[in-house]
């Protein structure tokens, strides 16, 4: 059986100077096994708090939080913040450290988990001299040495040059073919073409939960104040100037297939 990640009727508030603030309200939400779900939403949307209770960093006000006792980490936007060890082995080690891992299975765990980063051959360099990709695919190893079953990954390519993007993106897809269950929340809407579902949220509740492809072409896109991709943006001109392509195309490849077949 699947195991899931499942939120009913959850609600987060925190008390201010000025009252009770709202974070999320009423939230139900299913993830299952080996799902890549996007989050996205506005500033202030409650994405963040919402990954916080999905990995148990942050209590309900309301409401029920159910894992089925899955072991759930998070990347940080930041790198540097989850960084802790001087070299890239000392640093995957840590999360094993801290759940008392057996001493003699550290070395293989660590070399495993590095391997599927593509960082196997820094193991001992010091974590100084990594570019701001490779230290979040650090960050990405650390949680596979304590052996994750799902990775929330917080806005982990937004401080990110294009190409440690998709360094970033290809491992992240290597990850969902082995079954791990992806949770990625972004700003930038070129990367919601890697995901199985889209959810995004408004004022703290659920406002879609669909396909990328409905997303950006049944006009929910733009009521939530997004602005599509390129592809996108190109491909509904075409279409709106009568040139009809195949298959609404997300990513600027399946634009050009799609021109292409029209061109044939």
């Amino acid at each position: 059986m699947k195991k899931h990640l499942t939120l009913s009727g959850v609600s987060v508030a925190f008390a201010t100077p000025d009252g009770v603030h709202t974070v999320l309200d009423g939230i139900d939400l299913t993830i299952a096994a080996g799902e890549w779900v996007v989050l996205i939403g506005q500033n202030g949307s409650g994405k963040s708090t919402l990954a916080k209770v999905l990995c148990g960093l942050s209590p309900v006000s309301k409401g029920l939080a159910e894992c089925d006792d899955l072991q759930v980490q998070m990347v940080f936007q930041n790198p540097e913040a989850q960084i802790v060890g001087e070299t890239v082995y000392e640093d995957v080690c840590f999360g094993m450290e801290n759940r008392a891992v057996d001493p003699e299975e550290m070395p293989e765990r660590a070399r495993a988990a590095l391997e599927k980063v593509r960082l196997a051959h820094l193991t001992g360099q010091s974590v100084t001299t990594l570019s701001g990709g490779q230290k979040q695919l650090l960050g990405i190893a650390g949680c596979l040495a304590v052996e994750a079953d799902v990775i929330v990954f917080d806005e982990c390519t937004a401080m990110l040059d294009p190409a440690s993007r998709e360094m970033v993106l290809g491992v992240a897809q290597e990850l969902q073919q082995q079954g791990k269950t992806l949770i990625w929340i972004t700003q930038w809407m070129e990367e919601l073409a890697y995901a199985d579902r889209v959810v995004a949220l408004a004022a703290g509740r659920v406002a879609y939960d669909g396909t990328a492809r409905a997303f950006f072409y049944d006009g929910v896109c733009a009521e939530l104040g997004f602005v599509p991709p390129y592809a996108v943006q190109v491909a509904e001109s075409l279409q709106g100037k009568g040139v009809v392509l195949e298959g609404q195309p997300l990513t600027p490849k399946e634009l050009s297939e799609a021109v292409g077949d029209v061109c044939r």
